[in-house]
């Protein structure tokens, strides 16, 4: 059964064993889309998303729209075709191939749609991120404006941002499996300054070459201040071609180097 609440939302009812809400907020918020509800539902399974079943999705995602049909239609387009993708995947799924053994993974979900989950998660992390980031900065104290550097040659290496985001979140998430809550206490009053930690970040820099990450919450009373202000002195170092920040590869862990030993 749907509801709207006094607020406006539209919420859906479960779709799945799990518990699923999914609400949309009115015309002037933002409107969550058909990755979103993939996404809800994959979570819900509690199973790696590469062993989901492309049969299971594709039902729990239709039952979805059964039950929502008091969606928006410009936002109920986007759900008709992603419907239609799955149908596809689950139709080419239950489809044999003459001469050949079934592959094993024929009933999971397609690469290019893990993918973009995959992608789109990303983003709603590092967007979620920079959300909490916003509502510390009026705690902190910035360094006056300053005049732009020149860019960076198209051959240098330029700082992936929601790399660096995607480290702070995994610093968040390591603070909360160690089951610190005072870590998040903030005193209030204290003001801590971006200059600071660019000052502790230089003298890292000038006892080596790099050093990772992490190195820089070492010995710390880690609290998402000091987190976020570290983050944002590494994209101001960064900015005034100071320093780069190398990843060697996806989930790998984030190092950080001078760049004068890195770019010649």
């Amino acid at each position: 059964m749907e509801e709207t609440n006094s607020e406006g939302q539209l919420t859906s009812d479960d779709v799945t064993d799990e518990e699923f809400i999914v609400r949309w907020v009115g015309p002037s918020g933002e409107e969550e889309g058909p990755l979103y509800v993939l996404w809800q539902l994959i979570e819900s399974y509690r199973i790696d998303i590469f062993d989901i079943s492309i049969h299971r999705i594709t039902e729990d995602f239709l039952g979805f729209i059964d039950r929502a049909r008091s969606l928006r239609m410009e936002l109920a387009s986007s759900f008709a075709l992603m419907a239609s993708r799955l149908v596809y995947y689950k139709s080419r799924a239950l489809l044999p191939d003459p001469g050949f053994e079934e592959p094993e993974n024929e009933s999971r979900l397609p690469p290019e749609l893990i993918e973009q989950l995959l992608e789109y998660r990303r983003f709603q992390l590092a967007a979620e991120a920079f959300r909490e980031m916003e509502d510390l900065t009026a705690f902190m104290l910035t360094r006056p404006p300053v005049t732009e550097a020149a860019p960076a040659p198209a051959e240098e290496q330029i700082l992936d941002v929601v790399d660096l985001v995607e480290a702070y979140l995994k610093l968040m998430r390591r603070i909360e499996k160690a089951n610190e809550p005072e870590a998040f206490m903030e005193i209030v009053g204290e003001e801590m300054a971006v200059e600071d930690r660019m000052a502790r970040i230089r003298e890292l820099l000038a006892g080596a070459d790099g050093f990772d990450f992490f190195d820089l919450f070492e010995n710390l009373a880690v609290s998402r201040m000091l987190i976020v202000v570290t983050v944002l002195a590494i994209l101001e170092l960064a900015r005034l071609r100071e320093l780069v920040v190398v990843q060697n590869e996806t989930f790998s862990e984030i190092r950080i180097f001078r760049r004068s030993a890195v770019v010649s």
